[in-house]
C-alpha cells in the first residue's frame, strides 16, 4: 500500500483525509463523499454527479415505500438537535 496513511479518529468519529488524497480525488470543502464498508474495509470515493443523483433517488424511493414523510425527517432532525444540545 504505497499511498497508505495512518490517521486518527476524533472523539466525534471524524477523520481528516490527507491533503494529497483530497487533491488526487478532487475532493473539496463542502463536497459529499460516498463511504461503503466491504468485509471490514472502508471505501471512500467522490461520486460522479450521476451516481449521487442515483443514491438520492434510491433513498427517496426507500423512504416513500416505508411511509417516511418529510415531516418525519424534520422531526428526526429536531430530536437529534435536541439530544446534541442536552
Amino acid at each position: 500500500m504505497p499511498n497508505a496513511r495512518m490517521i486518527r479518529v476524533s472523539s466525534k468519529g471524524q477523520i481528516v483525509l490527507p491533503k494529497s488524497f483530497r487533491e488526487r480525488a478532487g475532493i473539496a470543502e463542502g463536497d459529499y463523499i460516498f463511504v461503503e464498508e466491504v468485509d471490514g474495509i472502508l471505501l471512500i470515493e467522490k461520486p460522479a454527479p450521476s451516481r449521487l443523483a442515483q443514491l438520492i433517488s434510491n433513498l427517496r424511493k426507500d423512504a416513500k415505500e416505508q411511509g417516511f414523510t418529510r415531516q418525519d425527517l424534520e422531526n428526526a432532525i429536531s430530536e437529534a438537535r435536541n439530544r446534541k444540545s442536552a
